[in-house]
């Protein structure tokens, strides 16, 4: 007994060490230490899905000093994980190939704390950021930093420790991390926190490509394909079983001791990125690819130009089978088809009796992919192929949707095209938008589509008609028996085309379309196995090349004697008519230019007349507007005495006082101290300076002056600011300044009397407003040499009827005797015509000092 448990024992260990042998040896090299993020390669061990497709692969472990994606270009491993910087690999002459990208959105982001107060990315200025070179070279960090114009010199970058306890006792101020972890231990000790992910700022970039060997796909591409398909059947298990793949973490791949629950709290994190929006999980789509390397290059990180495309695993026209499916291929090469023979010009079958349309060319290349070849099984119709598939008589049906009452007989395979349903009708019918309208009309659907039942559920108070055919739907809409018929996009075309003498058209495209499968019959899931790697296997650019080849295809149509000679007539008589309206159009040609001559004369005697009265409204027009511009400087001249006359106010009452106290002094003691006397001396004289500096500024303002000058526009502004009057009420406006240094080439003089409009409104706004506060923002910036001005306030804005008004002349809000309304009309004026810029208003809601405004804002722009 005992001999031949050994003999059984020595034969198990003899098969099991033949069956380790037929296994392709490989190596996955980790990127980091162990964690989730490297979950769905654990399970794809751990359940044996790497030897179902004949693997036997080794993990090795990650250590600092390690860097995979070398390991990988130099063969010390044959797959390894990849960052968004595997471009940057790709342009340093690195022979990697991405074969997917795990995470469709990056799970790197910037975190602060809540205390320090940094919860902008304007706010990192100045501040300690403990990151990797990794982290800091990712493209995704790098865009966001740059989206907010942060100049990278006044960032101070330290190596990262990977100690959270850096970032929480303020030896740093913002560290790099994933989403995935520190996070979670923040939550754990109660501490807020900031995340600066790229995804919020539209940079959603790749992330964790699984990387492989140049060589290795042109030498051995079945097991590249083989550890791909069970790379990802491992990371699908993880994702839908995340407290099970959690544990097996925790216990077997745990050297960080993480806690179970942080481990599944990073699980659930990094399942979302996988899938953020229903993605095919791995989907690498070139244009997103394409998208990052033009983001590297903007950004000068890009030193020779290469083809992104060769970064990523060509579409073979391979598929990766395990022995099982290889066997069923092997002894299965027939398979029975049926098909629906009468949607054109997607499935039907042709004159000659052979299979057509787009399905038939996509079940070409499904048979070029797997090898198989597929008898085709006559039917008369869709509801006969499914009774043959659901007897047996069929192993599969080229397209069918996948409903939920089929399932009892049949797999589909994913989708591999979505069809769009529209309405035909008459051709006299108005286009319907949405056919909700339509309740009381009868409208034809097939009856055995599956979305018979579907429309009918969706609009329940419809009035639709079950009909045998579309050509059945067609002679009941020419007969009026019918408003319209539903049917598929390119078959609906199709029948128009045909019927094209019968006046029909497509009136409207649901918000509903028809997703087509390959149905397989329910016990033979081997063969539904294989379909579905094959139908997985064909890109959408394929696809749509079938599509666009049946969208430009041109039916020939067949006509008989009777219509040529009908259409010959119909041309012969157009012909005649032709001839006769050439002979009439010349008799009355010659008629018309004798009138014409006669006209000419007529014409040119009011011509003449016309000149003298355009002449004489341009001399008005330019009476009108040197009128306006003498009122402009006038009511300026107004405001300008005004603020004068407020300026002086102060001064005259120290000349007054200053006089006054030195002749009570002189009457109440006999004599004046000197100290005194010089003191108030030296006073009256400073003051008298000021104010013969207040009427330079005046003069000067008003001295004409027509050649453009350069000057400095903080200058003019500080001018025009010293000249004004800034109260309201007693009340001081408070103006604050952010001006570039700036020099402009114009009129000095009449930009000053633009300003002392704009801020003249500001001030009268005011004073209609009861605010404790009352600020006039004026900034200037240059940028690619244009100077922006833009003034605002915090009066409450312009209201919304006027808005379009206020640059009319003569329109104001003032009463009659406050107001010209010319100012602003003026302002415009010489902005457009003398300055050549641009003036435009508009009302702003903004934030200043934690309190929210709103005000007018005027912009002036300018050439530099």
């Amino acid at each position: 007994m005992y001999k031949i448990k050994y003999i059984l024992t020595i034969f198990l260990f003899l098969i099991s060490f033949l069956n380790a042998e037929e296994l392709k040896k490989v190596t996955l090299q980790l990127s980091w230490f162990n964690q989730f993020q490297f979950a769905g390669y654990y399970v794809a061990k751990q359940k044996g899905y790497f030897k179902d497709y004949g693997l036997d692969v080794t993990i090795k472990p990650f250590h600092f000093g390690i860097n995979a994606v070398l390991d990988v270009d130099s063969k010390k491993a044959d797959f390894s994980i990849a960052r968004e910087t595997l471009i940057l690999d790709r342009v340093a002459g690195k022979k990697v190939v991405a074969l997917y990208a795990l995470f469709q959105d990056s799970p790197l982001a910037l975190l602060s704390l809540k205390k320090s107060g940094i919860d902008s990315i304007e706010k990192f200025k100045n501040k300690k950021i403990m990151t990797t070179v990794d982290d800091a070279s990712e493209i995704s960090i790098k865009a966001m930093l740059q989206s907010k114009n942060l100049d990278f010199k006044t960032l101070n970058f330290i190596k990262h420790t990977h100690n959270i306890n850096d970032l929480i006792n303020g030896k740093v101020d913002i560290m790099s991390a994933y989403v995935s972890k520190s996070p979670y231990n923040l939550k754990k000790m109660n501490i807020k926190y900031n995340i600066f992910s790229p995804k919020d700022y539209g940079f959603d970039m790749y992330s964790d490509f699984l990387i492989t060997n140049e060589d290795l796909v042109k030498n051995n591409l079945q097991t590249v394909l083989a550890f791909k398909e069970a790379a990802l059947k491992g990371w699908k298990y993880a994702f839908s079983n995340i407290d099970e793949t959690s544990r097996l973490i925790f216990d077997k791949y745990n050297e960080q001791n993480l806690s179970l629950d942080a481990i599944k709290y990073e699980g659930k994190v990094l399942r979302d990125l996988a899938y953020p929006a229903k993605e095919k999980l791995g989907e690498i789509k070139l244009e997103k690819i394409q998208r990052i390397y033009d983001l590297y290059n903007v950004l000068g990180l890009i030193d020779k130009q290469i083809d992104v495309k060769k970064l990523l695993l060509k579409n073979s026209s391979e598929i990766f089978l395990n022995k099982e499916e290889y066997t069923y291929l092997n002894n299965n090469k027939k398979i029975n088809m049926c098909v629906i023979p009468n949607i054109k010009p997607y499935s039907f079958i042709g004159k000659t009796g052979e299979f057509k349309g787009f399905v038939a060319d996509y079940i070409k290349l499904i048979e070029k992919r797997t090898s198989f070849k597929f008898n085709l099984v006559r039917t008369s119709s869709f509801k006969e192929s499914l009774e043959y598939l659901k007897s047996g008589k069929c192993d599969i049906l080229s397209s069918a949707e996948d409903i939920k009452t089929r399932r009892d007989f049949a797999n589909f395979t994913k989708p591999f095209i979505d069809i769009s349903l529209v309405l035909i009708t008459k051709d006299n019918r108005g286009f319907v938008d949405d056919i909700t309208v339509l309740k009381d009309q009868k409208i034809g659907i097939y009856k055995y589509y599956s979305f018979n039942k579907t429309l009918k559920n969706k609009y329940p108070n419809h009035n639709f008609v079950d009909v045998n055919s579309i050509e059945e739907s067609i002679e009941k809409i020419k007969k009026g028996e019918l408003f319209g018929h539903i049917d598929l996009l390119l078959t609906s075309w199709d029948k128009i085309q045909e019927n094209e003498f019968e006046k029909l058209k497509i009136s409207a495209k649901l918000n509903l379309s028809v997703p087509l499968s390959i149905a397989i019959k329910k016990d033979d899931f081997i063969l539904y196995k294989i379909l579905e790697k094959a139908v997985d296997s064909i890109s959408k650019e394929k696809k749509d090349e079938i599509l666009q080849k049946w969208l430009t295809i041109e039916y020939k149509k067949e006509f008989d004697n009777d219509l040529i000679w009908k259409i010959l007539i119909i041309f012969l008589v157009i012909i005649s008519f032709i001839i006769y309206k050439q002979r009439l159009l010349r008799k009355m040609n010659d008629t018309l230019q004798l009138m014409v001559k006669e006209k000419t004369k007529e014409l040119q005697k009011i011509n003449a007349d016309l000149e003298k009265r355009v002449k004489k409204e341009v001399e008005e027009n330019l009476k009108k507007d040197a009128v306006l511009s003498k009122q402009s400087k006038f009511a300026a001249m107004g405001e300008m005495i005004q603020n004068i006359a407020h300026q002086w106010r102060q001064p005259l009452s120290i000349i007054s006082t200053g006089a006054s106290g030195l002749k009570v002094k002189k009457e109440i003691d006999g004599k004046l101290d000197d100290k005194m006397l010089d003191e108030t001396l030296d006073k009256i004289i400073t003051t008298t300076a000021h104010l013969s500096n207040t009427i330079d500024d005046f003069m000067h303002y008003f001295k004409p002056n027509k050649n453009k000058e350069v000057f400095k526009l903080d200058d003019v502004i500080e001018k025009t600011l010293g000249i004004f009057n800034c109260n309201v009420d007693d009340k001081e406006i408070e103006v604050i300044k952010n001006v570039d240094d700036i020099s402009i080439n114009s009129f000095q003089n009449e930009f000053i009397q633009i300003l002392i409009n704009i801020i003249n409104n500001s001030r009268d706004a005011f004073k209609e407003a009861s605010l404790d506060k009352m600020y006039i923002f004026i900034e200037a910036k240059v940028n690619n040499d244009e100077v922006t001005i833009e003034i605002k306030d915090n009066a409450g804005g312009i209201k919304k009827e006027i808005m379009d008004k206020i640059f009319d002349p003569y329109f104001t809000t003032k009463h009659q005797y406050h107001g010209t309304g010319i100012g602003l009309y003026m302002c415009k004026e010489i902005i457009d015509k003398h300055i050549k810029g641009t003036l435009e208003a508009k009302n702003v809601k903004y934030t200043f000092e934690n309190r929210a405004y709103k005000g007018a804002s005027f912009i002036i722009k300018l050439k530099a």
